[in-house]
């Protein structure tokens, strides 16, 4: 077999500052997909669209992410850009991306006051060129990356129109589709309601011997991806420091939980009374729904006959 010719894109070798950009293209994409660097999309020249980050957030990941980033910059370009997160540092940091063709600074339309401008423009001739050249804070960077694009934002699409259509057409389902859906938001139901007590117990019980102990801590952290805001970290243990009067106050109350345990366990039919209780309210809110979904099934492809009032007449006729 004769073997393919490589074309001339395969025989031409990639120069180290390609090779550089396609890292740090990678190396701020996985930070902007994490949600660790916030990244915003505008207008600019009024021609194209382009994604940029704040001067005030890109300081703001620098400082946060220093160590990771140091190591990184390292790795790709071989600078160090210094030992620890400073003006000094920051500066290194963007010129490094600044001459690799990754940042350049952009400025505001006049009168805009927007936080992050829909609209922004490059730096025209009679400009202030060192603008392009110093890091601000109050400024705007151009993120330019070279990273290919997923077809998740389609899928996602198709995927919220069929659950739509499949929600808009519930009329239409078999019975026991209905049935089951319903059962299944009212375990999910139950088990949000369920897990959130177990939070708050088990914050209070840590609370009791000394810790404070918070399952999904990051949910309101709105710079982190959906990811990390539930498992990073799942749960966080960290010691209390309480005054003497708040040590006390914990003695009792445990010693009040173990009387409860006693009690529990010399009279058994609490718990279980409870139990047969809270079983009791489940089974007749399911029997209720599913009565009632039952009722608008039938009612809605029930045959009505014109003037009779029953199916049973026409076997009279």
């Amino acid at each position: 077999m004769k073997k393919k010719k490589p074309n001339k894109k395969e025989e031409q070798e990639k120069t180290p500052e390609e090779i550089e950009f396609e890292k740090l293209s990678i190396f701020f994409d996985q930070y902007v997909s994490s949600g660790d660097l916030i990244t915003k999309s505008a207008v600019i020249c009024g021609i194209k669209r382009i994604t940029y980050v704040k001067g005030k957030d890109l300081k703001q990941f620098f400082t946060e992410k220093f160590t990771d980033i140091q190591k990184e910059i390292l790795s790709i370009t071989q600078i160090n850009i210094g030992k620890e997160a400073n003006k000094d540092s920051l500066q290194k940091f963007y010129e490094v991306n600044q001459q690799r063709n990754i940042l350049h600074y952009l400025q505001r339309f006049p009168g805009d006051k927007a936080k992050y401008p829909k609209k922004l423009l490059p730096l025209q001739k009679g400009d202030d060129m060192s603008l392009d050249l110093i890091f601000s804070e109050s400024g705007f960077y151009i993120l330019q990356t070279k990273v290919e694009k997923t077809n998740k934002p389609i899928i996602y699409l198709i995927l919220l129109v069929i659950l739509i259509l499949f929600i808009v057409m519930f009329p239409l389902w078999p019975l026991n589709v209905k049935i089951g859906v319903l059962y299944l938001l009212m375990s999910i139901l139950i088990f949000l309601i369920v897990f959130l007590i177990l939070t708050i117990v088990v914050a209070l019980v840590g609370v009791l011997f000394g810790y404070e102990i918070y399952i999904m801590p990051n949910l309101d952290d709105s710079k982190k991806s959906w990811k990390k805001r539930m498992f990073d970290p799942f749960i966080s243990i960290e010691k209390r420091d309480d005054p003497l009067w708040f040590f006390i106050c914990r003695i009792i109350l445990i010693a009040s939980l173990l009387m409860m345990g006693v009690i529990a366990y010399f009279y058994p039919t609490i718990p279980k009374e409870s139990y047969k209780w809270i079983k009791n309210i489940l089974s007749r809110i399911y029997g209720y729904g599913r009565k009632k979904i039952e009722e608008i099934h039938y009612k809605r492809n029930s045959v009505s006959v014109r003037d009779s009032q029953t199916l049973e007449d026409l076997e009279n006729i």
